[in-house]
């Protein structure tokens, strides 16, 4: 009997494998802050079953990590390293992953695309949405962060999920779900006038910028610069980067970041492996 080839990799050797990412920056950055952001929502109590795998346990070859997000299922495929040789072999032989039993494979570099692509076969077309990847990744914080008058900064609650979630424009059946697992971990952050949220942002449970919005009435006031600074400083403090995926066309966000000195660093790909979700690249396209 063969040996399956995606070995479960403890909590414990979690910080080994980032090592390995962090040798692979900016690149690598995915990798490193998903490890890292799991870790944190582990000892805050927000484990929903969050599994990492090794291709024949060599951390060199990367990871296969499961993140079945309530009824969205996704599985990362991310490699520290050009050669995709291993995990191309451990993804065609494993009986513990099936690829197309997903909905997505996010932010994907391209070299594991095309690893991805070889082991669906080319009769599978992957509906791909492309973002940039945009780091601040300075020991610098931000300055200019003063409070207009009346405007407050604060944690998001379970009170703010509904209007959350009904603005986010890559919602979901089940985001609610996801999102109030965000709030509930203390990963959402607002600026508030007289008590009323009017602008926000999330950290995802990959380390991200998520969900930056500010609503209409409150726009061309440069909240949504403010927030990015407040929140960019708080990581920041911790010692931790500040990553935002922007896609491809969205200029306000791209001057936005490169604005706040964030460096537009490579590009990654959110792969689509059913048509489950597809409404989702409406947004986009």
């Amino acid at each position: 009997m063969s040996q399956e080839p995606l070995e479960l990799l403890p909590f414990e050797k979690w910080s080994e494998l980032q090592t390995m990412f962090k040798a692979d920056w900016p690149r690598g950055i995915s990798g490193y802050t998903v490890l890292e952001t799991q870790r944190v929502l582990i000892e805050k109590g927000g484990n929903y079953g969050f599994k990492v795998y090794c291709p024949f346990g060599d951390l060199r070859s990367g990871m296969v990590a499961v993140n079945v997000k309530d009824t969205f299922h996704e599985i990362i495929v991310l490699c520290p390293q050009d050669d995709t040789e291993k995990l191309e072999g451990a993804l065609t032989r494993t009986k513990i992953v099936n690829l197309q039993e997903y909905d997505v494979i996010p932010f994907a570099p391209y070299h594991v695309r095309q690893c991805v692509q070889r082991v669906l076969g080319e009769h599978v077309k992957l509906k791909l949405m492309s973002t940039d990847a945009f780091i601040y990744d300075k020991p610098t914080t931000f300055t200019g962060n003063d409070m207009p008058e009346g405007i407050s900064f604060g944690i998001l609650s379970s009170e703010h999920l509904d209007l959350v979630d009904s603005k986010w424009p890559y919602r979901y059946d089940s985001s609610r779900w996801y999102l109030n697992l965000m709030i509930n971990v203390k990963f959402g952050y607002g600026l508030f006038e007289g008590g009323k949220l009017i602008a926000w942002v999330l950290l995802n449970e990959s380390g991200a910028l998520l969900n930056l919005y500010t609503l209409e009435s409150h726009r061309k006031k440069g909240y949504a610069e403010l927030i990015v600074k407040l929140v960019s400083n708080i990581l920041v403090k911790e010692g931790k980067p500040v990553v935002a995926f922007c896609i491809k066309g969205n200029e306000n966000g791209r001057k936005l970041y490169e604005k706040l000195g964030f460096l537009n660093t490579h590009s990654v790909e959110w792969c689509f492996l059913n048509n489950k979700f597809i409404s989702l690249l409406d947004v986009y396209y």
